[in-house]
């Protein structure tokens, strides 16, 4: 496919170009710096302090302190109290020199604070990030270590932790970009990596006419014909032998110039050839201390991670879904070559992120637990991770709420650990029974005990699970940022969440003997109950309004439904099925997405990558207990484009990997727009990030429109591990299941 991204526009090859491609500030990018006062201890002639707040990242426009001035500072000074997230600091000139020593301190209520994670020393990044996580700060200075010009280029202050921030202009102090595709051409959007021969194999051409004749190509060679219908190439039908040689298409005929695709791959068994390996990869880089980087940002196990990631029910579920491939793949966790690294007195642990109190101590306590067997698969070794650390420190807090400073052991936090249990007759070769016990003793005692900031535990009826603690989509649309509330757009309390946990834990009760089993059965009932009676589906909040966590509502209904028929509350089926016809109604258009509501494609906002990686699992799950052969096969059809989608399919014909040599090599264009490098999970260091997709701005198709926020998360991970479970589960006619 051809497409130009260039740092420059060139009309001339354009017949048509979106009026403006940079993507305009959100609400988190907003730099309350440019409203702040400044002083300085000194300054240099044509290097005044006011250059530190103008806005810009440049070497031609930054403060120096004056010669002789012995202890250089910065202040800025707010009209009014401001919530204060964190702080980006730009020094030095050119790529180096850049402010190895630096203290910041805030006057917050008239008081001066200090923090050790203010603290910067011997530090190497002319872009420093410094987490704060302050409110009512009227004063932030800046003071040097030592003597010396400061050389500091810009000062950026964001109110939230998750801003994109400035860009670095260098020496230049000016940058152009554009993503600009030719649209003389026939344009293409697939899945770059391939399509499963027996599934739905769809392709969007965004400016082809009805009747435009496409033929597929293989080894020189035209293989398949087609024509587009609604802006879709449809070559289902087409189901030809494996082959390691890629296929690709053109497109030719009307107004606009012939175009071939990106080159893809037809095989049965694609998923797990491309994906799962990939998929193992993400979860072992960006593990907090042992992975790539020997940092914990957020305090859980994964960095950025949180109580509601579902990591470890995840890999649980993956595990479960083909242990012989999995036992199969590749080891690369050395389990005690990492606690001989981690439990080294001069370990370089990274301290300066949130919640990283006690989080080296954690991680060396979970290397005294009996080990994993040396050959365990590293799918089962990072279960062993996942759910040790949290035995180790199993009370969080989020790092992106603001509902107090207080720790707690989260109610899902304790949900993940029963995973283990149900799983053990698959685990119990590679791991030894005392964590087992470990288990389930800690979830037996912290089950009824645990509560979340509503005073809710896994027994009941969370608060948050009502529609009526949402935020209406236009007060978010309006206020993106509310760290305290997100609600549901974060992702924090999907519905239903705690049904399979109380299934599982009813289970185990009886195993053990205990006579308890019942009461873990009756919630799980009662909150399926619940959910019929109360959610309406019509109301998007209720569904892909919880983001990146949808897929702990509907699977948990269905799983319902299949293991406890007799059990399972009136009506269960056909609120199942509403949900399908609803979600199938929203995915009618040339993406074959499954859009927001009937007026909006996505979130308001947020990222789409989280909920794209989750649908699979959600509509497979949903297929195998709807009657109507015909949204059976609409719900695979919008299981697979979403997959798609997350390759390639999309508005801006781009996959959603920022990095695509790490884990992807097959994908020729992957997302053109990087998040900031060494910020949060420093995810440019890990393998198979899938990070971000186009919003609602960008459709049906306006590539380029307001970028959303580029950084993945290790919460989409375990999206993305319990989507591959399910295609894996579907392609085998079976369920998840109590072994």
């Amino acid at each position: 496919m051809k497409i130009i991204t260039t740092t420059r526009i060139t009309f001339c090859l354009l017949i048509t170009l979106i009026a403006t491609l940079t993507p305009s500030a959100e609400a988190d990018e907003i730099n309350h710096a440019d409203k702040a006062s400044v002083t300085a201890s000194s300054q240099r002639e044509g290097a005044a302090v006011d250059l530190t707040v103008d806005g810009l990242v440049a070497d031609n426009s930054r403060w120096l302190a004056a010669e002789g001035d012995q202890k250089p500072w910065i202040e800025l000074a707010f009209a009014q109290p401001q919530k204060v997230g964190m702080i980006d600091v730009f020094s030095g000139y050119k790529t180096g020199d850049s402010l190895q020593g630096f203290d910041i301190s805030l006057e917050v209520k008239g008081s001066w604070e200090q923090s050790d994670s203010w603290k910067i020393r011997n530090n190497t990044q002319t872009a420093k990030r410094v987490y704060i996580d302050r409110v009512d700060v009227s004063k932030i200075r800046l003071a040097l270590t030592k003597a010396g010009p400061g050389r500091i280029r810009e000062i950026a202050v964001y109110d939230n932790k998750e801003a994109l921030g400035l860009l670095d202009f260098g020496e230049s102090g000016q940058v152009e970009q554009a993503f600009a595709i030719d649209l003389r051409q026939h344009q293409i959007g697939l899945n770059q990596i391939g399509y499963l021969t027996l599934r739905p194999k769809r392709f969007t051409a965004p400016l082809s006419a009805d009747g435009t004749k496409f033929t597929i190509h293989h080894k020189d060679k035209i293989v398949y014909k087609g024509e587009i219908e609604n802006g879709i190439g449809d070559f289902t039908g087409f189901q030809p032998a494996d082959s390691d040689s890629p296929y690709t298409i053109t497109l030719s005929g009307g107004d606009l110039e012939e175009n071939t695709s990106h080159p893809f791959l037809i095989r049965k068994n694609l998923a797990q050839e491309h994906y799962w390996q990939t998929a193992t990869d993400f979860l072992n880089d960006v593990r907090s201390v042992t992975g790539t980087h020997p940092s914990a940002y957020g305090g859980c196990s994964f960095r950025d991670g949180t109580y509601y990631d579902a990591i470890v029910p995840a890999l649980v579920q993956f595990y479960l879904a083909d242990q012989a491939f999995i036992d199969a793949m590749p080891r690369q966790i050395d389990w005690q070559e990492e606690k001989k690294r981690v439990m080294a007195p001069d370990f370089p642990f990274d301290a300066n992120n949130p919640c990283s109190g006690g989080v080296l101590e954690a991680t060396r306590n979970y290397y005294q637990l009996d080990p994993p067997n040396a050959e365990a698969p590293d799918v089962v070794k990072l279960i062993h991770w996942g759910a040790g650390y949290i035995l180790m420190k199993p009370n969080g807090r989020d790092p992106s709420s603001q509902d107090g400073k207080a720790s707690r052991i989260e109610p899902q936090t304790v949900e993940q650990i029963a995973y283990v249990l149900w799983a053990w007759p698959a685990l119990k070769q590679w791991l030894p029974q005392s964590f087992y016990d470990r288990c389930r003793d800690f979830c037996f005692e912290n089950w009824a005990s645990s509560r979340n900031d509503q005073g809710d535990s896994s027994l009941n009826i969370s608060k948050h699970w009502s529609a009526a603690t949402y935020m209406t989509t236009e007060s978010f649309a309006q206020s993106m940022h509310n760290p305290g509330n997100m609600h549901p757009f974060k992702g924090r309390h999907a519905p239903g969440h705690s049904i399979v946990p109380n299934l599982i834990m009813h289970e185990i009760a009886k195993q053990e003997g205990r006579d308890d089993a019942e009461i873990y059965l009756d919630a799980a009932i009662k909150q399926t109950e619940w959910i019929i009676k109360n959610l309406d589906w019509n109301d998007p909040r209720t569904t892909k309004g919880h983001r990146l966590s949808e897929h702990r509502t509907i699977p948990n209904l269905v799983w319902m439904l299949q293991k406890y028929p007799d059990l399972a509350p009136a009506g269960l089926k056909e609120k199942i099925t509403e949900w399908a016809k609803i979600a199938v109604s929203r995915s009618h258009n040339l993406w074959d997405f499954r859009k927001y509501s009937d007026d909006m494609w996505t979130i308001p906002g947020m990222n789409e990558a989280g909920n794209s990686l989750g649908l699979p699992a959600i509509a497979l799950a949903a297929s195998w207990v709807v009657d109507d052969p015909k949204l059976k096969a609409e719900l695979e059809r919008i299981a697979i484009s979403s997959i798609d989608h997350l390759f390639g399919r999309n508005p801006m014909l781009a996959a959603s990997t920022p990095h695509p040599k790490q884990g992807f090599p097959e994908i020729e264009r992957g997302w053109p727009k990087l998040y900031k490098y060494d910020v949060c999970a420093r995810l440019e260091t890990v393998r198979g990030n899938l990070a971000t997709l186009p919003g609602s701005e960008m459709y049906p198709f306006s590539p380029g429109q307001k970028f959303r926020h580029l950084e993945g998360w290790a919460n989409y991970g375990a999206a993305w591990c319990i989507s591959l479970a399910y295609l894996q589960w579907d392609k085998q006619g079976t369920t998840p299941d109590f072994k």
